[in-house]
């Protein structure tokens, strides 16, 4: 750790993860000093979809933040489609899945697997957030390794789940080693759209390795079925840490994440809608988590590209919700052992974000 890591930890510090999700926009902060996570709070947004920039009532509020704060990291989950994980770090591993290492961000672990995001992706968020910045970008593939590290790793394949509200994703691990992983949208995606306005796609520099001719994925719903078994995971992308100011006095009088702010929650986006239709919709949700999950495992067995070995059971994150039903369904259609464990994945991001920073 640097003279100016060990400087900035005796100030706060704001870290603010923003999670999109079709009908809202998640923020949830921590504030950290002297290695002590001195208070949280959280913001959503409605979100009116579909539109092609960022509202300004988000952009204000985290403008108002870095007025208030000295030092503020701003963390998104790239939950779009283009990306993946695989196994293997090389670039034969990547030409064996048919992606193009000239086209993507990737990041390995272990040199035995690599998450990546295709650069369209990365720098379709950049411009979304072309105003307030971005310092890191994380794949959710990071955000899942992430909770099976703090969890007592297995040592025989075992398949993990982390539900998002929009999407979820899988991955068969024995301890550290991936074998398979998958991305899966459960909504149509149309929230964001990737518009003419983006700037400078077009001359992005040829270091950066981003291929013109790749297209951007189909967001609509007979898309996403037919890519049933579609490879997948993610990446991260660290920003530089920006220049330190000077230090003013921090205020004593109430400041901006103060007021204005609510109670973190899923439900909030939900108010007024009918208890049977929400009921409806997440059985429809489960529906197709349990539809595309058998078919990802009937992938990872048949596929000859993977170490297909028997899987008793699946660990889930849930971030959303899951259902008894759903559960029920897993263990007795497909025999699996189930294990679920309660997660907070936006203030998962922050503590990955931490950890990059502080060590």
């Amino acid at each position: 750790m640097g003279i100016r890591t060990l400087f900035q930890k005796k100030f706060q510090n704001l870290f603010v993860s923003i999670v999109l999700h079709e009908a809202e926009c998640v923020l949830h902060c921590k504030v950290f000093k002297n290695n002590t996570i001195e208070k949280t709070f959280s913001k959503i947004f409605p979100l009116v979809p579909p539109f092609e920039a960022l509202d300004k009532a988000i952009e204000d509020y985290l403008v108002a933040l870095q007025d208030e704060y000295q030092f503020v990291y701003v963390a998104l989950l790239l939950n779009s489609l283009g990306q993946g994980a695989i196994e293997g770090a090389r670039n034969e591993d990547f030409e064996k899945h048919h992606v193009d290492m000239k086209s993507v961000h990737h990041v390995n672990f272990s040199n035995q697997w690599s998450a990546y995001a295709s650069y369209i992706e990365i720098k379709w968020a950049k411009n979304l957030f072309a105003d307030i910045g971005l310092d890191f970008i994380y794949s959710p593939f990071v955000i899942l390794n992430d909770f099976m590290m703090n969890e007592k790793l297995r040592k025989k394949p075992t398949c993990y789940l982390l539900n998002c509200q929009d999407f979820f994703i899988i991955g068969v691990f024995e301890a550290q080693k991936l074998y398979f992983g998958a991305f899966f949208k459960t909504q149509s995606d149309t929230s964001f759209t990737h518009g003419d306005n983006v700037d400078d796609w077009e001359h992005e520099e040829d270091e950066e390795g981003i291929a013109l001719d790749v297209e951007i994925p189909k967001l609509n719903r007979e898309e996403e079925q037919e890519e049933e078994s579609a490879e997948s995971n993610e990446f991260e992308e660290f920003g530089e840490l920006s220049e330190l100011e000077d230090i003013d006095a921090m205020p004593h009088t109430e400041t901006f994440s103060d007021v204005d702010t609510q109670n973190f929650g899923h439900n909030k986006g939900l108010a007024g809608i009918k208890e049977e239709d929400i009921s409806l919709e997440l059985y429809g949700r489960d529906l197709l988590v349990y539809k595309y999950l058998k078919s990802a495992l009937e992938e990872y067995y048949h596929n000859p590209l993977y170490r297909s070995q028997f899987i008793e059971d699946i660990v889930i994150f849930d971030g959303y919700e899951i259902s008894s039903d759903l559960i029920h369904q897993i263990e007795d259609e497909l025999m699996m052992g189930v294990e679920v464990h309660k997660v907070n994945v936006n203030e998962k991001i922050c503590d990955v974000a931490i950890q990059e920073v502080f060590g």
